[in-house]
């Protein structure tokens, strides 16, 4: 009989993320902490890359070791309810964040990870009308957050695809505007994102579907998340993501490449 070699979902990404950075914080090694719940240093080491299911029983015992109050056990329920019904799988930023590569179309708005404190204020503000300063500055702050994980070293690979009125539109006003567009071409300057643009003359408007992000895991299926205009929709099932694939690959057909010298992202508004 052979080996069954097929990974468990990316959902469990950040799982094994969790149970390590715990075992850190606590400061054992990972053999310390396998011989304390009784495993070998190699299962725990396929449990904390996501390279298996661990069972409840495996994560009651590493949630006593780390004095971690259950919060291992309810994360792990969270990631087997997540495998099973993907629509239920909440921490996005985790499980983008985990991608080793992401690729993205946003025909309203610059994406949270690509954005200016300043913009990301011209975002939200408007759209949380009903919430003081204060707690739309700790969204604004968990969008910097984002920011620094997604465009930082150990950042997954970043192609993003913007239709031309997000570079155009001026959320915020002038100078919110001229320097995120200004903050956008250092990012691509310096390598961090691959940014395209669909001009709006284009007869074609693939992305008109509504935005979507298309994570990519290597060796594991990728998922899909399609935004909505509250929270959004999980997709793993493999012939949705197939599709989403082959819109991906659509819109790249009629994406314009930018530069940092390209004129949407170097002219000032509104004189350009």
């Amino acid at each position: 009989m052979g080996v069954n070699t097929v990974l468990p979902s990316a959902v469990w990404l950040p799982f094994g993320a969790r149970i390590l950075r715990a075992r850190s914080d606590k400061g054992l090694s990972r053999a310390e902490l396998a011989a304390t719940v009784g495993v070998s240093d190699d299962k725990l080491g396929e449990v904390e890359s996501a390279r298996c299911r661990p069972a409840r029983s495996l994560v009651e015992r590493v949630d006593n070791a780390l004095g971690t109050e259950h919060q291992l056990v309810d994360a792990w329920a969270v990631a087997l309810q997540a495998e099973a019904f993907p629509n239920e799988f909440g921490d996005l930023r985790e499980l983008t964040v985990h991608a080793p590569e992401v690729w993205e179309t946003q025909p309203v708005v610059i994406p949270p990870f690509l954005r200016t404190r300043e913009y990301s204020w011209a975002v939200l503000r408007p759209s949380y009308f009903d919430l003081s300063d204060d707690e739309v500055e700790a969204m604004v702050e968990e969008e910097m957050s984002l920011r620094a994980a997604m465009t930082g070293p150990d950042g997954p690979s970043l192609r993003v695809v913007l239709n031309e009125t997000v570079l155009r539109r001026p959320q915020g006003g002038a100078e919110v505007l001229n320097a995120q567009r200004g903050f956008l071409a250092d990012l691509v300057a310096a390598g961090i994102v691959r940014l395209g643009m669909i001009p709006e003359k284009s007869p074609r408007h693939p992305e008109l579907g509504g935005p979507f992000r298309l994570m990519e895991y290597g060796d594991r299926s990728p998922i899909v998340y399609a935004f909505a205009a509250q929270g959004g929709e999980l997709i793993t099932d493999a012939e949705q993501v197939l599709r989403c694939s082959m819109v991906r690959d659509a819109i790249e057909e009629v994406t314009v490449e930018l530069t940092p010298e390209s004129e949407i992202l170097s002219a000032r508004w509104p004189e350009g």
